[in-house]
Order: structure tokens, then C-alpha cells, then sequence
């Protein structure tokens, strides 16, 4: 995309717009679909007793015997999954009920008419879960299951798998939230998931982290979406907008068996857009054999995470596997947790063309860069990685790397990454405290290192644990190194700068204050894009999933132009003259600030406004009036970390804009 980069100590998504960012109350039901199918005089969502045959409603006050209409809704998930669905379709639950068991859907839509899952009436959206213990015959492998069916919404819902009583013929190391499942010769097409909240899913069983047989075994997710060996692929999935908390191990789990047929055995086109994935137990998004692939804007919060006993604790915040045409952009991931990988972003075994760009990757256990074996075209450009990879591991003295590319797969080492691009990166080790050391390692093959800022202060010392460099290809030049960074890393560089970068202002939190002060020597010290240098192009020709994106970079993280023929600067920043980068955007008519002195500062208000702060999962956190006298928001101290939309609104007017927030220190 050629719009600013906005990931900076809050990430802006502009949404300026008339409809509603929010999901608190959903009473219009149907995602547009006329439900007209059967032209039978029914109720379309009212409240007459006729059902029209299109809408299903359940309640946790209704009854199976009833009509399923609004007014006498059906009660339990089995007489959904006893019921035939067509194109079109709309099942609405009830805000503020349960339903317990397993919806197995029945039936498929079609491209223009898909089928909707999704909620009606106030409050919290309704919660569908796996789980009903041992009176039930034991919970269930997953709440929500699709099996060769396809064409289908799911928005607006809560889906929970917290299992702990065994059922026959599920493996206690099973539990998914929805699983997507093909079986069969056909392709499954067009998944949506939006608005979604996705928490508590758990198997019976547990798993060491560092046993690397059974972690890989462990398929644990929110949702997963699996096909079979030799069977056909799963295409069109999107991702957007959803929260995802308290899993054990994955957020998003898309895998192809593989087969042993001459198809490409890989699914296509997923899309994961402006989600909040919060204390994973894994890994938040892992496409494994999947070609096209764009994953941007969300925010990883603690990956990793540990936070109770059943949590695996160990994992990247996106990593990918033998997969094809993956772009990895304009996300944040903070707090990274594990033993072994537990990098920001990794990119791990046999795949081509993976580009990691724009990212803010911060606190990452693992480290910043990670390429292991078997790869082709991997890319890490424009992103900011601030006290990334201090791990201290007994067993492995050099598991904490500020760039770690390795040659093994399975154990057995010769496996080359081939042509990897690490550049105009700005690394930064600063912490005021526990200052640790990292290691270097690149066993690869025609590796390129240039216009990168590494800089390592207080105590910290960048690649002083190790340098192993194996690549007789290696070309690295124009880094700017300052502070301590080991030497046996910098002579590698064929033009390297020793200056410091003259940050703006590294007290503040995130990406802001990693911008270049004028002067800066950093600035204009760069090769330029050409030759063995020249950019690596994104193949956005592949996919219509691509269609926004660039294929080559016209600018730096933080919006600055960048000129393919000009000389650009070191680092992630390509201001010219001292330029700082504001926080928001100021198209939109009424934002003129946000969180200076944890507040939002408004502009042009020359009327009332009522405004509302809203998080992911559609609950209200605050809300309140403004006006010419009163134009300024007070966020509470204990906001947390997230995405949010704060909407302001009068009888003649509204607005919302959409962010993400984060406190480096909660």
C-alpha cells in the first residue's frame, strides 16, 4: 500500500464513516441478504409468528417445537444441525444466551448468497461452545463444524471449546473453535469471519514445549481450517476485525495435508485484517501450505503467553510453512514468549517470496530475525525491532538472536535459504535495565544485509554471544552500527557508518521516537535500490488479495517517500530533513490528537457530541459529551492494550476512527 504507515506507539486504521464500528447491538441481523428465497410472505426478521424460511432464531428461552421466527425461537444447536441449509440463509442467536453442543452446519451457500451466523437483539454476543461435560457423552472435538460445505459468514459471535471431560472417538489432544474441513474432491470457497471473539479453547491434554514431536502435533485452535491428504484446497478466507484470547496454543490454524497427486496442494487466498489476538498460548497465525497470503494490521499481543498451566507457552507471533506469496505488513507484535522460536515474525521452513515488512516487533523473546531452512526470497524491510531477544536458555547458549537465518530442517543441516533480504530495518537493544547479549548466526546462501540501523546501548551487547557466518555470498553494506555491536558482525560491512543516528526521542513508547533528528547521519547514507540491491518485488499480479499492495516499497515505516534511484537513508525512517511523523491522521474532521497525556483531543467541535470508546469485542469502555468548552477525552490509566474505535456522534453527524492502543509498560 502507499499510504502512511501509521504503526507507531498507536497504529491509526481511519474509518471515516457514517455506518457503525461497533457490534453492541445488532438488531438488522441479515449481513444484507434479502432472505427473499422463498417468496412466501414470511417475516424477514420481524416479529410476526410466520417464519420466513430463510431466518432461523435461536434463544436460550426458546423451544425446539416452536416456528423458529423471532417471536418463538428455536432453542438448541441440534435442531439447527437436524435442519437443511440453502443459499442465503441466516441464523441469528440471541445476545446475552449460551448454546451448548456442536452446530454442525448443514448445508452450503453460494458466492452471492452466502450463509450468515450471526447474533440479534443487546448485549454480549451469544457464546456457542463445545463444551457440555460427561452428562453430555463428553465435549465436543469442536463447537462449530463445517464439513464439505461452503459459502458461509460467521460474524457477531462468541465461540468457546474449553474441554475436559473425554469423548469417544476425540482425541484428547483435540479442541477447536470452528473447523473448516475438506474431505473431499471439490475446493471449498468464500469463509468470512468478522466481528468475532474467539476465547477459552483448550484440549484435555498438555503438552511440554520442548518436545518438539509432540508441540508439533498439537494442533489446538480458535479455528482451524484442515484438509485432508490428497484432497482438494479451501480458498477465500477472510479474517477481520475478531479478538482472540486465552488459547492454548493457535489463534488461526490453516493446514493442507499434502498429497501425493500432481496438484499444488496448498489452499489460496487468505486475508487476516484488523484482529486483536491477546495472551495466545502459541501462535497467533501459522498458514501452513498456503498460497497468498496477506496478513496486516493486527496487533499480537503476548504470543507465547503463559498465563495459566494448559497454555503450551511457546510461539512466534506469525510464522509460515512451505507456503507461497506471503505478506506480513503493518502489524505490532509485543511480548513474545517462549522457549524455543518466539521471534516477532518468523518465517520457517521451504517457502518462496515471503515479505515481512512495516511490522513494530518489541519485548520478543527469540529475537528479531528469524529464516530457517529451505527458504527462497524471504524479506524483512522497514520494520522497527526495539529489546528484542533476550532469551536465556541452558540448553541452547545461543537461542536469542538479533538475526538468526539457519540451514536446518528436521534435524539435518545443507538447507540453504536462498537470497534473503534484510534491509532498512532499525534494530534497537536500549533497555535501562538487565542489559543481555545476542547472537548472529547465518548459515544461507546470497544473503543481503544493508541500510540497517543497529544499535545497542546500556550494557546490551548485539552479537556478542556469537557470530556465525557461513554465507561465501553474503553482501552487507551501509549499516550504521553504534554503541556495542560485535565486532566480528561489523567487519563484514563493505561501507558501514559509526555514528549515532541521533534519534528523536527514545523515552517515548513505540515507534515515534525512533525517527532521525536532522543531521543525522543516517540520513542519505544508504545504497541506493539497484543492482544486487535492488528491491526484491512483491508478486501482487498473483492474487486480487494483493491489489493494494505495492510491489515495489514507495515509502519508508513511516510514510517518507523513497526514491528507487535516489540515495536513501539507514534505517526504517526516510525523512529527509527532521520531519516527525504525527500519530494521527489528519483527514479525519474532528480527531486533532490522540493520547497526549492519555487523552484525545478533538478539533471543530462546534456543537455537543456524544462519543463512546469502543474495544474489539463491541463493549463499551467509556463514554460521555463533548463540546467547545469540553473538547478533550480522558482515557482511564487502566485502559489495556487493544483495538479500538472511538465514535462521536450528534443528531446531524457522526464519526469513528479506529486504533490501536498499547502501554509499553501494562
Amino acid at each position: 500500500m502507499n499510504a502512511k504507515r501509521f504503526f507507531l506507539f498507536f497504529t491509526l486504521l481511519i474509518f471515516l464513516a457514517c455506518g457503525s464500528s461497533d457490534d453492541s447491538s445488532d438488531t438488522s441481523g441479515n449481513n444484507g441478504n434479502n432472505n427473499g428465497g422463498n417468496n412466501n410472505g414470511g417475516n424477514s426478521g420481524g416479529n410476526d409468528d410466520t417464519k420466513d424460511e430463510t431466518n432461523y432464531y435461536f434463544s436460550d428461552s426458546g423451544n425446539d417445537s416452536n416456528s423458529g421466527s423471532q417471536k418463538n425461537p428455536w432453542k438448541s444447536l441440534s435442531k439447527l444441525n437436524s435442519s437443511e441449509l440453502n443459499p442465503g440463509d441466516s441464523i441469528f442467536f440471541n445476545r446475552g444466551d449460551s448454546f451448548f453442543g456442536e452446530l454442525v452446519v448443514n448445508g452450503s451457500g453460494t458466492a452471492s448468497e452466502p450463509i450468515v451466523f450471526t447474533s440479534y437483539g443487546s448485549g454480549d454476543k451469544p457464546i456457542i461452545s463445545g463444551k457440555v461435560g460427561s452428562s453430555g457423552g463428553g465435549d465436543y472435538q469442536q463447537a462449530i463444524y463445517v464439513l464439505n460445505n461452503d459459502n458461509m459468514v460467521f460474524e457477531n459471535l462468541e465461540v468457546q471449546n474449553n474441554r475436559q471431560a473425554p469423548r469417544t472417538n476425540v482425541d484428547n489432544s483435540d479442541s477447536f473453535g470452528i473447523h473448516i474441513h475438506n474431505t473431499s474432491e471439490e475446493t471449498l470457497n468464500n469463509f468470512v469471519f468478522k466481528n468475532m471473539t474467539f476465547k477459552n479453547v483448550y484440549a484435555i491434554a498438555q503438552v511440554d514445549p520442548s518436545d518438539q514431536q509432540a508441540f508439533n502435533q498439537f494442533e489446538v485452535a480458535g479455528i482451524r481450517i484442515f484438509t485432508d491428504w490428497n484432497k482438494a484446497p479451501i480458498n477465500n478466507v477472510l479474517v477481520e476485525d475478531s479478538y482472540f484470547t486465552d488459547l492454548q496454543r493457535f489463534g488461526v490454524h490453516a493446514k493442507h495435508s499434502i498429497g501425493n497427486n500432481s496438484n499444488d496442494n496448498r489452499h489460496t487466498n487468505f486475508v487476516f485484517r484488523g484482529n486483536e489476538f491477546k495472551q495466545i498460548g502459541g501462535t497467533c497465525i501459522l498458514p501452513s501450505r498456503v498460497r497468498n497470503c496477506l496478513i496486516e494490521n493486527n496487533i499480537f499481543d503476548e504470543p507465547g503467553a503463559k498465563t495459566n498451566s494448559r497454555m503450551i507457552g511457546r510461539g512466534s507471533a506469525v510464522w509460515n510453512w512451505y507456503s507461497i506469496n506471503t505478506i506480513i505488513q503493518n502489524n505490532q507484535a509485543l511480548k513474545i514468549r517462549g522457549i524455543l522460536d518466539s521471534h516477532g515474525i518468523h518465517i520457517d521452513h521451504r517457502n518462496v517470496d515471503t515479505f515481512v515488512q512495516y511490522n513494530y516487533m518489541e519485548d520478543c523473546e527469540g529475537g528479531f530475525v528469524e529464516i530457517l531452512g529451505g527458504n527462497e526470497t524471504s524479506v524483512y524491510r522497514f520494520n522497527i525491532s526495539v529489546n528484542d531477544g533476550w532469551r536465556s536458555n541452558p540448553n541452547w547458549v545461543n537461542s536469542n538472536h538479533t538475526i538468526w537465518l539457519s540451514d536446518n530442517i528436521g534435524g539435518q543441516d545443507g538447507y540453504n535459504s536462498e537470497n534473503s533480504y534484510i534491509y532498512n530495518n532499525t534494530v534497537v537493544i536500549n533497555r535501562s535495565s538487565d542489559p543481555y547479549r545476542t547472537a548472529i548466526d547465518i548459515q544461507a546462501n546470497n544473503t543481503r544485509i544493508f541500510n540497517n540501523i543497529f544499535y545497542s546501548i546500556n550494557g546490551s551487547k548485539m552479537g556478542n554471544k556469537q557470530v556465525n557466518v557461513t554465507d561465501t555470498n553474503l553482501s552487507m553494506t551501509n549499516n550504521l552500527f553504534f554503541g556495542q555491536v560485535d565486532t566480528r558482525f561489523k567487519d563484514y560491512d563493505e561501507q558501514a557508518v559509526f555514528q549515532n543516528p541521533n534519534f528523536y526521542n527514545e523515552s517515548l513508547d513505540g515507534a515515534k521516537g525512533y525517527q532521525l533528528l536532522a543531521g543525522s547521519p543516517a540520513i542519505n547514507a544508504g545504497i541506493p535500490y539497484s543492482g544486487k540491491y535492488a528491491h526484491p518485488p512483491i508478486p501482487v499480479g498473483d492474487s486480487d488479495i494483493f491489489s493494494e499492495i505495492e510491489a515495489i516499497p514507495s515509502v519508508g515505516f513511516f510514510g517518507r517517500s523513497l526514491t528507487v534511484n535516489s540515495t536513501p537513508n539507514i534505517g526504517a525512517n526516510n525523512a529527509k530533513n527532521g520531519e516527525i511523523t504525527s500519530l494521527y491522521n489528519l483527514e479525519n474532521p474532528l480527531i486533532k490528537d490522540l493520547f497526549n497525556n492519555q487523552e484525545i483531543e478533538l478539533k471543530n467541535v462546534d456543537n455537543d457530541y456524544k462519543f463512546r470508546l469502543i474495544d474489539i469485542t463491541g463493549k463499551e469502555k467509556k463514554s460521555g459529551t463533548v463540546n467547545s468548552s469540553n473538547s478533550k477525552i480522558k482515557l482511564d490509566n487502566d485502559l489495556e492494550n487493544g483495538v479500538y474505535s472511538i465514535i462521536i456522534e450528534n443528531d446531524e453527524k457522526r464519526f469513528s476512527q479506529k486504533f490501536i492502543y498499547r502501554k509499553s509498560d501494562s
